[in-house]
């Protein structure tokens, strides 16, 4: 059996997933739920987006990609961009990121003076309690 060390048991459940199943037992139980935790969609994937998925990944993109997304991804986006508000933006000034957690410390590291470190953003993240 594999024996771990004792600090790995105090790491604890994701508190943003702790709060979207507790909104789904009560909205399975019938209440009227409006969670504002975790990123969840209601609604089902369309289906072109599930057959792109399926034709990249028969394509062979599987791995990772670039950090700041992938070229035609952020041109894609630069062009909706300028197509729906009347702004040209760079494709190169464009970033996709996993989620909010990432953009939320990204955007609190950037914004800290030159040579300054936050030490702890507040509100933290749920895995970063205080």
């Amino acid at each position: 059996m594999l024996k771990t060390i004792a600090a790995f048991d105090r790491i604890g459940e994701e508190n943003a997933f702790a709060v979207l199943a507790h909104a789904n037992t009560l909205a399975a139980q019938g209440r009227d739920i409006i969670n504002l935790g975790i990123g969840q969609p209601d609604f089902r994937t369309p289906d072109f987006i599930v057959e792109a998925a399926i034709k990249a990944l028969r394509d062979g993109h599987h791995g990772y990609t670039p950090a700041v997304g992938i070229p035609p991804l952020r041109e894609a986006v630069a062009a909706d961009l300028e197509r729906r508000f009347k702004v040209s933006v760079s494709p190169v000034w464009r970033i996709y990121l996993p989620g909010g957690m990432p953009a939320y410390s990204f955007r609190l590291l950037v914004s800290a003076e030159g040579g300054a470190a936050p030490i702890y953003p507040m509100p933290g993240l749920p895995r970063n309690p205080p």
